[in-house]
């Protein structure tokens, strides 16, 4: 298979993800995958932005995992070349790491200690969205193509946009658990104000001050106690 057949093979498997794009590992693990087929690089880690944690320090994933190291060490030290192409938002290139040990000590230190000579990072970007870094890692000197960062380009905008998608659907689903959820307390609220009133002979809305009162009085939800009259014979 030429080297265009290969990418056109990955960026199709990649288009597939679509249908399952709820599930952020599976697009994280075929990012890399799918930069290492092509690109064929030694490695391949991804670094989510804290944007899309809601304040807390995004994800990270590796292949092989041991090179998660090196993303904990940008992250706790704020700098190395991932830190770098996620500020600018262009592709940071390393032919020899060990030219970088002044720059930064921790991260070039720790590349050696994994036998990482040469990294290229490429920021994960689609519009003005920003969702974090692809790196690639060469255990020999590599001097990586303007085709190399193309590629690895256009495999992370595809994932920033799979990401997206996740985003929107998880945002939608936790609406319609909400709005499900405020629909079956008014559904047993409502329940439990007939049975009240039928017990008491009373109306509705009296029904619902004497279930307020009462959960009130036990520093419980109107919901707990609607629930405690239709499902457990409460009354009140």
């Amino acid at each position: 298979m030429s080297d265009s057949e290969l990418l056109v093979a990955v960026l199709a498997r990649f288009a597939r993800l679509l249908p399952a794009a709820h599930e952020m590992p599976h697009i994280l693990e075929q990012l890399m995958r799918s930069a290492i087929d092509v690109l064929e690089p030694a490695g391949a880690t991804v670094a989510l932005s804290e944007q899309l944690g809601a304040g807390e320090p995004g994800p990270f994933s590796g292949i092989p995992a041991e090179l998660l190291d090196l993303e904990v060490c940008q992250r706790e030290c704020a700098r190395g070349p991932g830190v770098v192409a996620h500020t600018c938002g262009a592709p940071v290139t390393i032919t020899d790491i060990g030219n970088y040990g002044d720059m930064w000590p921790e991260y070039a230190d720790l590349a050696g200690q994994h036998r990482i000579s040469s990294i290229a990072a490429i920021p994960m970007r689609l519009d003005d969205t920003e969702a974090g870094v692809l790196s690639l890692y060469s255990r020999q000197p590599r001097r990586w193509s303007g085709r190399d960062l193309s590629v690895a380009a256009l495999l992370a905008g595809m994932a920033t946009g799979h990401i997206v998608t996740a985003n929107l659907v998880q945002r939608q689903q936790r609406v319609t658990e909400q709005l499900q959820h405020a629909l079956n307390s008014r559904i047993v609220v409502e329940q439990a104000k007939g049975v009240i009133a039928h017990a008491r002979q009373t109306t509705p809305d009296a029904a619902f001050e004497l279930i307020r009162a009462h959960a009130r009085r036990n520093r419980v939800t109107v919901r707990a106690v609607a629930r405690g009259i239709v499902e457990l014979g409460l009354r009140i």
